[in-house]
């Protein structure tokens, strides 16, 4: 009965560990949603907003972040297609699809560096310096 209640207490721990999630991501959270706020989507406003959402992981994701320098540059390609955007050089729908694939290959990336794989890690990062230029 002793080793049931244990068990029981473990699971019950280790279930509410994965629901809570740590206090900066909740920040990082309402930051975000402010800086929706204060920068709604229109021309003009993409680079603010861009900047202040990159603030905003500067301050909550990246201190616990495994691969910082993937989050800086993942930031380097925000700032730029919005800047991109507010200059009239790309569209919004183009600058959501290039900002995605950046996405896609940061995470990548990561998973590559996690899995002991850098030499694909650092092809996928040559592709995402690539869209800097």
């Amino acid at each position: 009965f002793t080793t049931r209640i244990t068990i029981a207490s473990l699971l019950t721990g280790a279930l509410a560990a994965c629901v809570v999630a740590p206090p900066s991501m909740g920040d990082l959270k309402a930051a975000r949603e402010a800086c929706n706020r204060d920068y709604p989507a229109r021309l003009g406003n993409y680079l603010p907003h861009a900047r202040c959402v990159n603030a905003a992981i500067e301050t909550y994701a990246l201190p616990t972040a495994p691969h910082p320098d993937l989050i800086r540059l993942q930031a380097e390609i925000r700032a730029s297609l919005s800047e991109k955007i507010d200059r009239r050089r790309l569209s919004v729908q183009a600058g959501e699809r290039r900002m995605a694939e950046a996405d896609r290959l940061v995470a990548a990336a990561q998973h590559d560096r996690e899995a002991g794989n850098e030499k694909a890690a650092s092809r996928r990062i040559a592709a995402i310096e690539q869209m800097l230029k």
